[in-house]
This record gives structure tokens, C-alpha cells and sequence, in this order.
């Protein structure tokens, strides 16, 4: 699939009919109608081929005049045994084949690869994809080789994003992605970010439409396809989001990939990772434009993860939580999807409920009658409109005044042994 062609068309979600069962029901329900706006600014912000291709070949002219006030890069002494060194090696072995640090071949490579990526250009404009994209690559590869000449330097900088962007153009998404994570290891706050991350959130939305429109099994390898990776897309799509959002988590896509991260879990069906996507979302981002859909979908994901009465109550407490922040933060937004708010509200009140019953039925068991009594009691007060109340209620008929602990099986016997003295302190207090 071509990401760069003119007039770049939005990803659209592509299920298999015979998968459907599996996610449809709710979660890609909840992905289609409340997720889609992670991938409207995605759009936005990916620009079509011909305002990429613009901007490219302004930067492009003239390669090397932004390091032409860069000082040269310094010669390495004879080889000596701290050449052979572990740090050293690496920088020993380029040395010895010819690949170290050399401004003028550096400058000279970037100039061969610009005169081949303008040739790419002007195929690409004639329509003609196949001999482009061969010339796209021919570039990338001149384009690499620059880098390695001189490694540190803004050429480097400059050369590794060229080679991301050829191979992008070359529909070489796996290589565009390596030569884009070099740039960043190598220049983490690159020049060129703002315009790296938007191409790496179109391959991995990519990768992750592959993913849900053809499964890779666990066995499976791509041999074939230079655009999607060799095995597991979604884990590759998963880890350029968290990229994204590290590499630059005060971006424009930082919110937009930790929302992408969250809906991807959430059709999936790993409810836990995506509450603690749109967790992050909601704390990390409080002015992202996603707060909405960070607050509704943590709700769904929250109900989700609850595990029953014999489990913690956090999912539902903190459920609790952000539906009244969802009353109270977005009253239009809530007033749109008021018939779920309301059904989610009251299966908070029934599970709450539940647990509340369960805990008194543990006591009542026992012949512990105060106790449950205490249970019961609550339940009437704090949950009267659930079923569980009018079982509390004909409960503490039949318990009456029973009382409140069991008498003690064989008390006599108990007398018998003596009670344990108490410790005395060895330096009495005053």
C-alpha cells in the first residue's frame, strides 16, 4: 500500500466478516465511533505527497550547506592496541575498510544521492511508480552511506532523515522505519522531528489495519513484502506509538498515539493495558482535545476489568469516579451518550451492591449476626434502589435479634486453660 501518493486517502478499519464475532460487539463498536478522531488529526498532520515531495527538495537543493560551518571531523591515531579496544572497535574497523569519519566523502555521497533522489522526483511526477520507487531506494542507500562518513555531524543528521523519507516514498516502510529510529538514537532532538513522526504514525496505523484485516499467526513470516514487517504487525505498530509518544511526549501526535495505543488494546480485547493507556492520557495530557474519549473509553475499559465480588473494588471505584467527571467536565458530550452513562451508573450501583450483599452473607454464614447486621444496614442505606436491598431487607427479618457472635463451641473447656499474662515492659513509663 502506497502512504504517499497524492491525495492520501484515511485508513479505513477492514475486518474480516469471519472475525467480526470476536471484537464487533463492543469494542470495535467503541473504536469506530469514538477513536476515529486520533486518526483525523493523524490525517492532518500526514501530509499528501506533493507538500511532502515540496518540502523535501527545498531541504534537499543543497544537502551540505548547513555543514559547511562545521568543523572537520579529526583524523584517528595509528593503530595502536587501545584501538582494538571493545568501545573502540566499532570506529577501529570503519577506519580499516574505509568507512570513517570523512567530510569529503560525506559531502560527496549526499551529492550523488541528491542528484539520484531528483531523478526520483521527476519519475514520481511522470506517473512512473516502479522506476520511482527503484530510484527512491538507490538514493536511500547513497543516502546511508553519507551518514556513515560522518557520524555526530548535521550532514548525519540530515542524510538519515533523507533516507527514512526515500524509503517512505519507496513504499519500504520496515527500512523507513529503521533509518528514522537511527536518526532519533543518533539526534534525539533532530530539526526534522516534527516532520519524522507523522510518517512513522502512518506506517504503524498501517502496520495495524494489516493486522486486523489478515492476522498474522504466530508462526507466519513475511519474506515478500518490504512494506509491513517480517512478523507481528500489531506489536510492531504498538511499539512506533510508544515511540512517539517517548521520543517526543510534548508533540503534536504524543496524545494522539497514547489514544491510538488505548483503542488498539481495547479491540483487542486487553481491557487492563488500555485503562492504563487512557489513564495516561487523561493525567499526562489534561488539555488534549481526546479528553472526552479518554474519560468515556477508561469507563468501558474500568467496567471491563472488574473481576467480581471476590476481587478488589478499585475498577469500580475509580469507574465511579470518572463517570461523575464525565457529568461534570463534559455535560454536552455526556448528554450525547446519556443512555450508556445511565446503564453504566446503575451497573456500578448493582455490582457495589453485590458486594456489599456477599460480604454480609460471609458473616451471616457464620453466625456472626452483628456483623451482618452492619452489612445489611448498610446496603438499605447507601444502595436501596438495587435488587440486594429488599434481600437485606427480608434478611434482617429472619435474623431478628439473633445474637450478634456464636456462643463459643465447648466454652467450658476454653476456661479451663489459663489466660496469656500480658508483657510488662521492661523500663515502665511514668
Amino acid at each position: 500500500m502506497n502512504l504517499s501518493s497524492n491525495g492520501s486517502q484515511p485508513l479505513v478499519l477492514r475486518m474480516n466478516e469471519s472475525r467480526c464475532w470476536v471484537v464487533c460487539l463492543c469494542a470495535l463498536a467503541t473504536l469506530t465511533t469514538y477513536g476515529c478522531s486520533a486518526f483525523r488529526r493523524r490525517d492532518e498532520a500526514t501530509a499528501s505527497y506533493e507538500q511532502a515531495r515540496q518540502q523535501i527538495q527545498e531541504d534537499a537543493r543543497n544537502p551540505i550547506s548547513s555543514v559547511s560551518h562545521e568543523s572537520e571531523p579529526a583524523a584517528r591515531d595509528p593503530l595502536s592496541i587501545e584501538s582494538f579496544a571493545p568501545s573502540n572497535v566499532t570506529g577501529t574497523v570503519r577506519d580499516l575498510t574505509g568507512f570513517g569519519p570523512d567530510a569529503t566523502k560525506a559531502r560527496k555521497a549526499m551529492q550523488e544521492a541528491e542528484a539520484i533522489y531528483q531523478n526520483a522526483v521527476a519519475l514520481k511526477e511522470q506517473d512512473l511508480a516502479k522506476e520511482s520507487r527503484g530510484q527512491f531506494v538507490a538514493a536511500a542507500e547513497k543516502y546511508q552511506e553519507a551518514s556513515k562518513h560522518w557520524p555526530g555531524s548535521t550532514l548525519q543528521q540530515d542524510a538519515l532523515f533523507m533516507t527514512g523519507e526515500c524509503y517512505f516514498f519507496a513504499d519500504r516502510y520496515w527500512d523507513a522505519e529503521l533509518a528514522y529510529e537511527e536518526l532519533l538514537k543518533n539526534h534525539s532532538h533532530s530539526r526534522h522531528l516534527d516532520r519524522v513522526q507523522p510518517r512513522r504514525f502512518a506506517i504503524a496505523d498501517y502496520w495495524l489495519q494489516l493486522h486486523w484485516s489478515d492476522p498474522q499467526a504466530f508462526y507466519e513470516w513475511n519474506l515478500v513484502n518490504p512494506d509491513r514487517p517480517k512478523r507481528d504487525a500489531f506489536g510492531h505498530a504498538m511499539r512506533i506509538y510508544d515511540r512517539i509518544r517517548l521520543d517526543d511526549p510534548t508533540g503534536k501526535l504524543a496524545d494522539d498515539a497514547t489514544l491510538a495505543l488505548a483503542n488498539a488494546h481495547l479491540v483487542k480485547g486487553d481491557f487492563l493495558k488500555a485503562d492504563d493507556y487512557y489513564t495516561d492520557l487523561r493525567k499526562t495530557f489534561p488539555s488534549s482535545e481526546f479528553q472526552f474519549d479518554a474519560h468515556f473509553l477508561g469507563l468501558k475499559s474500568k467496567l471491563k476489568n472488574y473481576q467480581g465480588s471476590d476481587y478488589s473494588a478499585n475498577a469500580l471505584n475509580e469507574a465511579e469516579i470518572l463517570l461523575k467527571q464525565l457529568y461534570r467536565q463534559f455535560p454536552a458530550e455526556a448528554q450525547g451518550e446519556s443512555e450508556y452513562l445511565k446503564k453504566a451508573g446503575a451497573e456500578i450501583q448493582y455490582r457495589l451492591a453485590e458486594r456489599r450483599w456477599d460480604r454480609g452473607q460471609r458473616f451471616d454464614r457464620r453466625s456472626e449476626y452483628g456483623a451482618a447486621r452492619l452489612y445489611y444496614e448498610s446496603l438499605l442505606e447507601d444502595y436501596a434502589e438495587t435488587p440486594f436491598a429488599d434481600r437485606a431487607r427480608q434478611r434482617l427479618q429472619q435474623i431478628g435479634r439473633k445474637p450478634a457472635v456464636p456462643k463459643q463451641p465447648l466454652g467450658w473447656l476454653v476456661k479451663l486453660f489459663p489466660e496469656t499474662d500480658t508483657v510488662k515492659p521492661i523500663i515502665e513509663s511514668n
